[in-house]
């Protein structure tokens, strides 16, 4: 099994690495002969879309005859998702949504033609579905009861993913961390790993999206 592992806080000591490595623990826990692929975008962030990348993606044309080399970051991050049987996020939540990092990951991942078809019903994953487990950490609260902002990371996550293929997203939060001392974010985070137990953590056979493997 091959676990592919991506952290996109700049801390070292963050929540959202607190969770994505637990996560990873559990997995390795039932497969402990798993390989782990990392991508560390908070220590190493990819760099924004360059003009030839732009020009290539422009449209069906320029995507049939590439720039040389323009794609070649995009083939990278797309192979490291296709060789993976189960993904793992770390992501803090910033301004009610990604951080620029997970968001320039994003930008080299979803390529029409390559991880979707466009359709005029719209968007047709070409990724074969598999588990993507993701620890977010925010600042503020953006679900249950005491939400006092909006949440537009994990519905964004969701449809940009969902749209490659990638769709049984499982989201493990830590909340209103900018008000918690070092105890309480313990307890917060404590209290979301134990929903990993209730996850299905099983790495179950990969399904292909219809139109793409």
């Amino acid at each position: 099994m091959k676990i592919l592992h991506i952290d996109c806080s700049p801390r070292l000591d963050s929540h959202s690495r607190a969770l994505s490595a637990a996560i990873v623990g559990k997995l390795l826990a039932i497969a402990s002969d798993a390989t782990i692929i990392r991508r560390d975008l908070g220590v190493a962030p990819l760099p924004a879309a360059t003009a030839d990348y732009a020009t290539t993606l422009s449209s069906p044309t320029t995507l049939a005859a590439p720039v040389p080399g323009s794609l070649d970051l995009s083939e990278e991050l797309i192979h490291e998702i296709e060789a993976a049987d189960m993904i793992v996020i770390g992501t803090p939540m910033h301004n009610l949504t990604v951080p620029a990092v997970l968001k320039a990951w994003i930008d080299q991942i979803m390529r029409a033609g390559r991880t979707f078809r466009s359709t005029p019903a719209g968007k047709v994953g070409m990724i074969g579905d598999r588990p993507v487990f993701i620890g977010i950490a925010s600042g503020g609260t953006f679900s249950g009861e005491r939400a006092n902002q909006p949440d537009f990371l994990t519905s964004y996550l969701s449809a940009v993913l969902g749209s490659m293929g990638l769709k049984s997203l499982q989201f493990f939060p830590v909340q209103a961390t900018a008000f918690l001392d070092a105890e309480q974010g313990a307890i917060a985070r404590d209290a979301a790993l134990a929903m990993l137990d209730l996850a299905d953590m099983s790495p179950p056979p990969r399904l292909v999206a219809a139109g793409g493997a």
